[in-house]
């Protein structure tokens, strides 16, 4: 059995058992709240059939990152779109889907020296996704208040019935303060052997991801909510592994039988 497939019915287990108890109305089960604390009772188990393989399974389906592609002799990125696509994003920080609204321009990309194409979206899309059984209109979503995750730190999350804590493993090389566009300082940290854990229900524990190296770059939190409406918890991250490269997950929870999918893009010279 391969990585992918251990990963899917494992997680797929740990879902049943976590969620099994009565789905309650929509109404009645309001989003709960997010908290951060110290994760340094990590499970020494090194989780490694659990990792899940770096290819999506194009079969159940494809994500796909909005923004420009090069043209690699003459291979186009881009065709495999059309209006069924499903676009994820945001506007007034809430999240909905809708079919596609976009449109693609030819360009030149002066640091490969090839040809590109421009994916210019009509909104503010995070995603655009082709999976079967997605339905248009507003999703549930979570406040993400810590989309970085370091090294013995955790986010938790309650949502209906479901109570998930993710986990963040690894060695921090090095240290400094960095000043962002708003002006605020904040700490930045050099990372590696990094994992992501994932705990439902505070009995089950498996590793969602693992970085062995980043390279002035981290992973963060990009969405957290109801994409497929199974009523419980769907998660987008963004992983690169420098700066040079756009990498998004996805997992979907997909009633108990999860999805895992990956898009990326190289942008280095």
């Amino acid at each position: 059995m391969n990585s992918y497939s251990a990963f899917t019915l494992l997680f797929g287990l740990i879902f049943i058992q976590a969620c099994h108890s009565p789905t309650t109305k929509k109404e009645d089960t309001p989003i709960d709240s997010v908290a951060t604390k110290d994760s340094s009772t990590l499970l020494s188990k090194d989780s490694t059939d659990l990792i899940i393989s770096a290819s999506a399974d194009s079969s159940k389906g494809q994500i796909f990152l909005v923004r420009s592609y090069r043209i690699w002799e003459k291979e186009d990125p881009t065709a495999v779109l059309n209006k069924d696509w499903f676009d994820l994003y945001e506007r007034e920080g809430k999240y909905y889907l809708e079919k596609v609204d976009y449109e693609i321009k030819d360009g030149y990309d002066e640091c490969a020296q090839v040809p590109s194409k421009s994916v210019e979206s009509k909104r503010n899309s995070l995603l655009f996704l082709n999976i079967k059984g997605l339905k248009p209109g507003a999703l549930e979503n979570m406040q993400i208040k810590h989309s970085e995750i370091w090294p013995k730190e955790s986010v938790e999350y309650n949502f209906r019935k479901q109570h998930i804590i993710l986990k963040g493993s690894g060695d921090i090389k090095s240290t400094e303060v960095q000043t962002d566009e708003k002006g605020h300082e904040k700490l930045f940290h050099e990372v590696a052997h990094y994992k992501l854990n994932a705990t439902f229900g505070e009995t089950h524990e498996l590793t969602l991801f693992q970085k062995d190296q980043y390279e002035d770059v981290f992973m963060s939190t990009q969405f957290v909510g109801d994409i497929d409406r199974d009523g419980q918890l769907d998660f987008i991250f963004s992983n690169p592994g420098n700066y040079e490269e756009e990498v998004l997950l996805l997992f979907l929870s997909n009633n108990g039988k999860p999805l895992v999918f990956e898009a990326n893009e190289q942008f280095d010279c």
